[in-house]
């Protein structure tokens, strides 16, 4: 089944990770997503961590709130630092976790949903650097490409990005069936 026609909102600020960031919206849109930059400022060009490529913001954080995304993915790079200060950000994030929809978080996109207070009791993974993090937050860590508890979706690490995508892929699928 396809998943043609589901919104992902990608988050990205400043410094965010070129190849996470191509990685996933490439998988995501080749399975039939449709996948837009969220930001703090719309039409505002953001630079990867080198500096050699850029992204716009397609949506902002307010925005974003009255829109009707499915997904919702913290990538890594620098972004998560930039993100989990921003009061609009993890509002939109709160907003979709607690409204069931798929939160998805790589590598160092878990600290995020450990600002957002929602760990507890919860199985996670992400970058190993994180995980006294994770688990002081209340999370199980485990050392797995990636885990689903819920509608948390997190990912280890860059070389995970396939199995994280899949699994992002797979979950649109089991939500479009138990619709239909």
């Amino acid at each position: 089944m396809s998943i043609s026609g589901r919104e992902v909102a990608i988050i990205l600020s400043d410094h965010f990770d070129a190849d996470e960031f191509n990685g996933l919206h490439k998988c995501l849109s080749q399975a039939g997503a449709l996948v837009s930059v969220v930001g703090e400022e719309s039409g505002k060009r953001l630079a990867d961590w080198t500096r050699m490529q850029e992204a716009t913001v397609e949506v902002t954080y307010e925005e974003a709130r009255s829109y009707s995304f499915d997904v919702v993915v913290i990538s890594n790079g620098y972004s998560p630092d930039e993100i989990r200060v921003n009061n609009a950000a993890t509002g939109f994030i709160l907003d979709m976790y607690n409204a069931n929809r798929i939160v998805g978080a790589i590598y160092h996109g878990p600290q995020v949903l450990i600002s957002l207070d929602i760990l507890k009791d919860k199985n996670v993974t992400g970058s190993p650097s994180i995980k006294v993090d994770l688990e002081n937050a209340g999370a199980t860590y485990l050392d797995e490409p990636v885990v689903v508890d819920g509608n948390l979706i997190t990912g280890r690490e860059p070389s995970d990005l396939q199995d994280f995508c899949g699994a992002i892929i797979d979950e649109l699928r089991r939500l479009q069936e138990y619709i239909a």
